[in-house]
């Protein structure tokens, strides 16, 4: 497994763990504005990472494209 796979990976895990978490709060699911707070924190830091990684990816295309 090479360092794309692997990011491949974390993205999908980090869209699947999204999609988790609107089902939950479009669904209602949520019965504490902690459980909000909580859920809105995790969606937060989860796009931050998912940008983190994409912005990793096209740097390395970048790389690649001048070689």
């Amino acid at each position: 497994m090479d360092g794309l796979d692997v990011v491949q990976f974390i993205q999908k895990a980090i869209k699947e763990r999204q999609s988790i978490i609107s089902d939950c709060l479009e669904g209602n699911g949520i019965s504490s504005m902690e459980q909000y707070q909580h859920c809105m924190g995790e969606m937060n830091a989860l796009s931050y990472i998912n940008q983190e990684l994409s912005d990793l990816l096209e740097k390395q295309e970048r790389i690649d494209d001048e070689f």
